[in-house]
């Protein structure tokens, strides 16, 4: 399987380039020579907050992007700000993955993370619609029911500011039907993805990060004067080097692009919701994700328009697939609505790197190069303050054991990962059946 040009700088049908407050800077093209302390490559969540944090903590960075900022994963996602690990993993199973000490600080940075993000928001005064009104995770079946209650007793007995809701209040809060429990945390909420990517590289240029776009790494080596990256002809010369491209990493390194399941995910807009729905269709601006395989989330953008989606389905008119499938699931969840309510405006897909654990990990490779990366769906939380640590390790200020994941020195690729990335885009009507039996 080839994923040689995943990157599509054009952000064609994504709804939230057309929300933007903010106007899209055009940055220069990687050319001739350049020499830094480190050089980041990969202009989404993570590599933006490492530019960041390496450059205020020192270090002269250079940030290559193959496309544009933010058009991978940070600017195509939901924009779901979550103060949680991905569906039903607990900080149990957490510790249980990277060891006791590790899990305790992933679970403290994932905890406080969404509200780290929030507050960062504000430091750099980024328009990106943010709105901090929390997060609840629903309970759809009795199987559900029994994970997200575990999943709340652990973060309650972490301390963690959280509460557990009667069918009655998620029904209140959210105004979707069928569900059955279900916990919340206040310090979640939602942001236009797009916004918040285009607004940290405007963070990393006032921190002093030269970025490029359209510059795709071509090859990368160690030398006796540091790491040359190489982009064609152009070259940086740097002291480092750290790949943030989690699942847009392309054919050109197997050692990042097979430690991750590239899932391809697609997501819908509707129009904006009428004054009369938004009355009881999350009045709060809550915003909620449950357990079930084939999609069940919810959120509004600033406008009132209602974000659906799930896996792309690579049969036949897969288009015409999701947005049946995405207007059905908003009919199950919402039964005031009407199909002449929720006629579909955006329609866009993108990658999402996922691994076996649910867990982000770092390959090590080579003596001053690293990777970051396979954040699961949880990236505008996860994803940012892991990049922020990252970039902090990078400027000498935090040792690579105190990062809080898993460190590989060699390669650590997924068994049969040839077979499982093209499974993925033809199992979600499997994930339709495990959710319509009640196994998820």
């Amino acid at each position: 399987m080839s994923m040689a040009s995943p990157i599509d700088p054009t952000m064609q049908g994504v709804i939230w380039t057309k929300t933007l407050q903010a106007t899209v800077r055009d940055y220069p093209t990687l050319a001739g020579e350049e020499t830094a302390d480190l050089v980041v490559i990969g202009g989404g969540y993570s590599g933006l907050n490492a530019a960041i944090h390496a450059a205020r903590n020192g270090l002269r960075v250079i940030l290559l992007e193959a496309g544009r900022v933010g058009n991978g994963a940070a600017g195509r996602n939901g924009g779901y700000n979550v103060p949680h690990f991905p569906g039903g993993v607990t900080p149990s199973a957490v510790a249980e993955a990277v060891g006791k000490r590790k899990g305790s600080a992933l679970s403290e940075l994932v905890l406080h993370g969404a509200d780290a993000v929030f507050r960062q928001i504000e430091e750099f005064q980024i328009k990106c619609s943010a709105v901090q009104n929390g997060w609840l995770q629903p309970a759809h079946s009795e199987t559900s029911l029994q994970k997200v209650r575990k999943v709340h007793d652990e973060w309650k007995a972490l301390g963690a500011n959280v509460e557990w809701h009667s069918p009655a209040d998620v029904a209140d809060l959210t105004g979707a039907k069928g569900y059955i429990g279900g916990w919340s945390n206040g310090e979640g909420g939602t942001v236009n993805p797009y916004g918040l990517a285009i607004g940290l590289a405007r963070a990393a240029e006032q921190c002093g990060v030269r970025i490029f776009e359209n510059s795709a790494v071509s090859g990368f080596e160690e030398t006796a004067q540091g790491v040359v990256v190489r982009c064609g002809a152009a070259k940086v010369t740097a002291r480092s080097a750290l790949f943030a491209t989690n699942a847009y990493m392309g054919d050109f390194l197997p050692a990042i692009q097979k430690s991750v399941i590239p899932v391809y995910l697609y997501h819908v807009a509707t129009k904006p919701l009428s004054d009369a729905l938004r009355q009881s269709i999350l009045k709060t601006q809550m915003c909620f994700t449950d357990l079930r395989k084939s999609g069940g989330f919810g959120r509004l953008d600033a406008d009132g328009r209602l974000i659906s989606g799930g896996a792309v389905f690579a049969m036949g008119d897969h288009v015409a697939y999701g947005e049946d499938h995405a207007r059905a699931r908003m009919k199950m969840l919402f039964p005031q609505l009407t199909d002449a309510d929720i006629p579909v405006e955006s329609y866009w897909e993108g990658y999402c790197a996922v691994t076996e654990s649910y867990l982000p990990h770092i390959l090590r490779l080579g003596r001053n190069v690293f990777s970051v990366g396979g954040f699961s769906t949880r990236g505008v939380n996860l994803a940012q303050n892991l990049g922020r640590v990252m970039g902090e390790f990078m400027a000498g200020k935090r040792a690579l054991d105190d990062v809080p994941v898993n460190v590989y020195d060699q390669r650590h690729d997924i068994a049969l990962w040839s077979i499982k990335a093209k499974a993925a885009r033809y199992i979600f009507p499997y994930y339709r059946l495990k959710d319509r039996l009640g196994l998820t």
